[in-house]
């Protein structure tokens, strides 16, 4: 059986990946608000900091050294429509960065991991943003956006069917909200049709928008494996909310803009 180059299978990854998240994990700390305290901001980066995945927190999974592909004006067009999607709040948030992108390959089968965590202005920004990711206005262009994504693609022997996105609400105690997202797209290369999976499961808690992007082809991810990232990740996030932050000795106060309570 013929293997579905890797470029094939992260393709609808990277067209998401780039609208929901980041894909390095260097931080990406907004132009200073007039309304958060510069000790905000630090506190913003320290959760941040806290609660991205590890890579000892996904063992078997290496860090991705793929570089970044050149892109087309039409893509880089595309892919700013996809953006508004996702993101129609414009105020910049206090603070916000991804883990780096982890991956496995076995065989045929091929998969990626990673978080993203963002401290948005306000806990109603984070509440709109979440709300908006829940319409079926926002999946109906999302799905739209990367439809036109993929026909940009030059793939000898490969087409892409229709893409299909399928929305549930997670659990996630003690927070604002949750929702999630599964993501794939058909694709027929050497006459061999397979899957490519991409999930996005996330929550808000207070200002806190919290994202795992889960990726797989042609099988998708294991449910349980789904589940014990996000526990994690939610088990983090309250962590750091109550004080509980890496930065210098003694706990951060929890600050009321960005915790849950």
């Amino acid at each position: 059986m013929s293997r579905v180059p890797p470029s094939l299978a992260l393709l609808a990854v990277g067209a998401v990946l780039g609208a929901c998240g980041k894909a390095n994990p260097s931080a990406s700390t907004a132009p200073h608000s007039p309304a958060a305290s510069s000790a905000d901001r630090a506190r913003a980066r320290a959760l941040v900091r806290a609660v991205n995945l590890t890579a000892a927190e996904v063992p078997g999974f290496s860090v991705s050294d793929k570089k970044k592909e050149r892109e087309s004006p039409t893509e880089r067009r595309l892919k700013a429509k996809l953006d508004e999607c996702v993101h129609p709040v414009t105020t910049a948030p206090l603070a916000e960065a991804s883990s780096p992108q982890f991956k496995r390959e076995a065989g045929l089968v091929s998969a990626s991991v990673q978080s993203e965590v963002t401290v948005a202005a306000s806990r109603a920004l984070a509440a709109r943003e979440l709300a908006n990711a829940r319409s079926g206005h926002t999946r109906s262009c999302v799905s739209h956006y990367i439809a036109l994504l993929v026909q940009q693609q030059a793939h000898h022997g490969a087409s892409f069917g229709k893409v299909s996105i399928v929305q549930r609400i997670p659990p996630a105690p003690g927070t604002d909200g949750s929702f999630a997202w599964r993501i794939s797209v058909p694709v027929t290369t050497h006459g061999i049709t397979l899957a490519l999976y991409f999930d996005i499961f996330a929550f808000v808690s207070g200002a806190n928008e919290v994202t795992l992007f889960v990726s797989t082809v042609p099988v998708p991810p294991p449910a349980a494996v789904e589940k014990h990232l996000f526990s994690l990740l939610l088990q983090k996030a309250k962590a750091a909310e109550n004080g509980h932050l890496p930065n210098g000795p003694g706990r951060a106060a929890p600050n009321p803009n960005i915790t849950s309570s």
